[in-house]
């Protein structure tokens, strides 16, 4: 089975994405810090991570060897409101899969989750 992440430091996102893939079969693992997301990386293979924390990759951070250690998964899907141009391009250039805009609609959320899953079978 599929083992989703959720990372959040606000609980309120996490029950949020969480209520919106309700249908989706997987495992669903919250994480509310850095330092739980990277241990949860570590010890675990993960398939995809859903974050709200764009300045996790910012600014020259290890976030991504961090969560990738040894491999191109999980996939990493980044849900913000509307940012810059260059900030969505620098995400990008660091390895994040997807910038998605919030608010998202519950099915377009869905189906880029499912879409995600199809891609790694």
């Amino acid at each position: 089975m599929r083992k989703i992440v959720i990372h959040s430091l606000r609980a309120e996102f996490r029950a949020l994405i969480r209520g919106l893939l309700t249908n989706v079969n997987a495992f669903f693992v919250p994480s509310a810090s850095r330092e739980e997301l990277f241990r949860i990386c570590q010890t675990t293979k993960c398939d995809l991570l859903l974050t709200d924390d764009v300045r996790m990759f910012m600014n020259g951070t290890d976030a991504m060897a961090q969560i990738r250690q040894g491999g191109a998964t999980p996939q990493i899907f980044v849900l913000s409101h509307d940012l810059s141009e260059e900030t969505v391009t620098a995400l990008l250039e660091e390895g994040v899969n997807q910038f998605i805009t919030m608010p998202v609609a519950p099915e377009r959320l869905r189906c880029k989750v499912s879409t995600q899953h199809k891609e790694l079978v």
